[in-house]
């Protein structure tokens, strides 16, 4: 699958297709959404608001899963903590997720050769004792929310 047959089956495979989309995305007619959607028409196109609106009503996220296997990337759902509305704690949960990208390039780095040196050792060692600590803040942090929820 690619990025333009993703588009195409977000809409067909919504209930309703484009007769029931078009309406909630804002487009007047269905046959404009076929259009846009529709990898052999030249003559529209959908957006990326567009894209975006889609995936949100329709909860189908075929195309941010297919742009980013297009660029070796990939997404993950945020979590979502509903009751404890700490801001510090929604940061210290992203900051892992951006500190553990770089685990990635460090380790794609040290096996560009095929062989790992003392250097690259320690690289890792710097890395993964980062994640531990923002781990453990998380775990503190998560664990804090718990008990303020109790009180």
């Amino acid at each position: 699958m690619n990025i333009l047959d993703a588009a195409y089956h977000t809409v067909h495979d919504f209930r309703g297709g484009a007769n029931s989309l078009a309406p909630r995305m804002g487009i007047k007619s269905p046959a404009v959404l076929n259009s846009k959607v529709n990898p052999n028409t030249d003559t529209h196109h959908l957006t990326l608001l567009e894209a975006s609106k889609m995936m949100g009503i329709t909860g189908d996220f075929r195309i941010l899963q297919e742009l980013n296997a297009e660029h070796g990337k990939v997404a993950i759902d945020l979590p979502v903590i509903p009751e404890c509305r700490d801001t510090a704690l929604t940061e210290l949960v992203l900051s892992t997720g951006i500190g553990g990208g770089d685990i990635q390039s460090v380790f794609k780095e040290m096996m560009a050769d095929g062989r790992i040196t003392e250097g690259e050792v320690v690289d890792m060692s710097a890395v993964i004792n980062k994640l531990h600590v923002i781990l453990a803040e998380l775990n503190a942090k998560v664990r804090s929310c718990m008990e303020k929820e109790k009180a």
